[in-house]
């Protein structure tokens, strides 16, 4: 009878190692792909959230959303929960971004950082019983979209309040109005560009070379509650 001969040590350190490397260079190609499919959903919520706006406007003679309060109240509470809930079928889970993986939330995290304590339902204006102070939301509708604009372009100071019309946005495929507080970016040390909404509808990762300087530098460069001109205005060319 032929002896079996089984694999020599020597060969099979050679089929784990070939192994290994294969492993390590499949990686970043999954992982690029598992990002890049977070970065779709991302920008498909936020393309369900403008159809909410488009939808309250039209229920309310063209005007936007207003829910009375300033910010950061508005644009990061009152907007989805007084203003939208209604128009995304109270379906605020989709308000949370697949990035934003931590057991706090971006916009619960700024809130604890801004406050110095956690967001509570006191502090909602339209909070259902069953939901829970401190919400999982990602995004934020921005400060320029209610707050008066004034003669130099300038968003006029201490929150004066201005509820505009559709109409009133002169350039909706280039003014950013909605975004996600997570960085989309490859290098989270260094800010790339922003995954945002526009007022016609689409979604989409906007690279930080075609975003417009704000009116108010000395709250950031690309702090775009501060467009030049704010609702009038643009953010990208």
């Amino acid at each position: 009878m032929p002896t079996r001969r089984g694999f020599t040590l020597m060969e099979m350190m050679v089929v784990i190692s070939l192994i290994m490397l294969l492993i390590s260079m499949l990686m970043p190609s999954l992982s690029r792909s598992k990002k890049a499919a977070r970065d779709a959903i991302d920008l498909s919520n936020q393309r369900q959230v403008i159809n909410a706006v488009l939808a309250y406007s039209g229920d309310h003679i063209e005007r936007l959303p207003m829910s009375g309060r300033t910010w950061p109240h508005m644009g990061m509470l009152d907007f989805y929960e007084v203003n939208l809930r209604k128009y995304i079928s109270g379906d605020l889970s989709l308000l949370t971004c697949p990035l934003d993986d931590g057991p706090i939330k971006s916009i619960a995290s700024w809130w604890r950082a801004w406050y110095g304590t956690p967001m509570v339902a006191a502090d909602h204006k339209g909070l259902l019983a069953s939901e829970p102070g401190e919400v999982p939301y990602s995004y934020y509708w921005f400060v320029k979209m209610y707050w008066q604009v004034g003669p130099d372009g300038v968003l006029v100071g201490g929150g004066v309040l201005a509820q505009y019309n559709i109409s009133s946005i002169r350039h909706p495929s280039q003014l950013l109005v909605h975004r996600c507080f997570i960085d989309h970016g490859n290098d989270r040390n260094l800010f790339t560009g922003m995954q945002g909404a526009f007022i016609d509808g689409h979604a989409e990762w906007v690279d930080v070379k075609r975003i417009l300087p704000s009116a108010a530098p000395w709250y950031g460069v690309y702090n775009l509650d501060w467009t030049k001109h704010g609702v009038y205005g643009k953010d990208v060319e």
